[in-house]
């Protein structure tokens, strides 16, 4: 379960919760009084991946890899591979 705070509450802490968040993987939610402001903080290399996995989901990189999933993963060779055409 994600942790929420004021941003009152954050600035006090900041320093702690960003120690926190980075140590524990854990997403800590800065919630406002109107929601459309609320903020997340995550490790960076949490956002590294989330942004990797956006943008081969956007290419259709992952689907491919679904699919290939699917094959008989005995008769394939990670050498025949064209990685550069996924």
């Amino acid at each position: 379960m994600q942790k929420s705070y004021t941003p009152t509450s954050a600035r006090n802490k900041l320093y702690g919760l960003l120690k926190q968040v980075a140590e524990e993987h854990k997403p800590v939610v800065i919630q406002q009084k109107d929601e459309t402001l609320d903020t997340v903080i995550v490790p960076k290399d949490d956002w590294d991946a989330i942004q990797e996995t956006l943008y081969l989901s956007e290419t259709g990189t992952l689907a491919k890899v679904a699919e290939r999933e699917k094959d008989d993963m005995a008769a394939m060779n990670v050498d025949d591979i064209d990685w550069d055409q996924l």
